[in-house]
């Protein structure tokens, strides 16, 4: 008995070290929506967990190997879907199998199956994250294992040996696995609404500098692979601190809301918009050419400059100006084409505002697009 405990102990510990390291190296949950390469590669790695476990079972009797491994096919089939659910289980049967066709090897195949079959039920019928899915989903798994159990082992060790070990570290296993999988998962969803919320702009839910930055960081690391048109329209709001001088800065920052709307309403899925800072703002656009963004600016300004933007006690008309760099049509090298458009947006201020210019390495040779 002493030996049987100690092996199933080697198969928890085994369960629940890897787990914790699936969920780890998985840096979103893994659901039923995943992309069908995420959950292949989850049930792969289900599948491993089970075959390993199968590597360190318990020979109860002659032919009749007992372990854990059904409990990789719970998981799979509570959070991942029809897809991992249907490589880790297929995993178990072939290499079950491939050891020796017996009655306890048909048995343990039937077990898997209906493992599979009833947690993929039990889910779609109960909130998974319920504390009594989980216990009726570990309720039928240990059944079911007592079950096979009993039609497969000899009856005089049964009861003593097996029975009063493996089912207990059945239901505490299979429990336990579902809480560890299911606390990663709530932990990264918070932590990814967290940073959704770090990399928004808290007054007009605009992507800020942050994730401007990111946004611009992998879009360079993409490029190495995939060369295409990247267009950088940088804004600033003109005369912006007059207004907050003027008006306060409970209208300045209502300006900036209905600013903000403006060019929401105006790039709409075209272009990354961020807030940079203050009245600052950009858009960067990928894949789409420069011929294509010069008017949309234009129509931006004219957006900004045709209708007064409306605060408590008046209409207050605004200007803005626009900065305009391209990769790699007016800039070479993708790390210059943030000081360029700046360069085009502080040409744009010399040159009275209220206007788009296009950089040029030669400032005097800016193009202003405003008729």
């Amino acid at each position: 008995m002493k030996s049987i405990l100690f092996d199933v102990l080697h198969n928890v510990t085994l369960l629940m070290a890897g787990f914790y390291l699936l969920g780890k190296l998985s840096p979103l949950p893994i659901t039923r929506e995943s992309p069908r390469l995420t959950r292949v590669l989850y049930g792969l790695a289900l599948s491993m967990i089970s075959l390993l476990l199968m590597q360190m079972t318990i020979e109860a009797a002659p032919g009749v190997m007992i372990d854990l491994r059904h409990v990789p096919v719970i998981v799979a089939a509570y959070f991942g879907g029809v897809i991992p659910t249907t490589i880790v289980t297929v995993a178990i049967i072939v290499y079950r199998f491939s050891l020796g066709t017996n009655l306890a090897a048909f048995t343990a195949f039937g077990f898997i199956v209906a493992v599979a079959l009833g947690t993929s039920l039990i889910v779609r019928e109960m909130p998974p994250y319920a504390k009594r899915t989980f216990t009726l989903v570990t309720l039928y798994a240990t059944a079911l294992h007592a079950l096979v159990l009993w039609i497969v082992l000899p009856k005089q060790i049964l009861l003593l040996e097996v029975m009063s070990v493996v089912i207990p570290a059945s239901f505490v296993s299979s429990w336990l696995a579902l809480l560890i999988i299911r606390d990663i998962r709530l932990t990264k969803q918070s932590l990814r609404v967290l940073r959704q919320k770090a990399q928004l702009d808290f007054l007009m839910g605009l992507n800020n500098s942050r994730a401007f930055n990111e946004y611009f960081t992998d879009l360079k690391q993409r490029l190495i692979l995939n060369k295409q048109s990247i267009v950088l329209l940088t804004i600033d709001i003109d005369h912006f601190k007059q207004i907050n001088d003027t008006y306060g800065h409970e209208a300045g920052d209502e300006v900036l809301r209905q600013f903000a709307s403006r060019l929401r309403d105006g790039v709409a899925e075209s272009g990354y918009l961020s807030r940079n800072g203050g009245e600052e703002f950009s858009v960067l656009f990928e894949g789409v050419p420069l011929a294509e963004v010069i008017p949309l600016a234009e129509q931006l300004r004219e957006r900004i400059a045709c209708s007064p933007f409306r605060l408590a006690t008046t209409d207050l008309p605004l200007t803005a100006s626009f900065g305009l760099a391209a990769y790699d049509e007016t800039t070479s090298q993708i790390d210059h084409l943030l000081p360029d458009a700046d360069a085009a947006l502080y040409q744009a201020k010399q040159q009275g505002r209220n206007q788009v210019v296009l950089f040029s390495p030669n400032a005097e040779s800016a193009v202003s697009f405003q008729e």
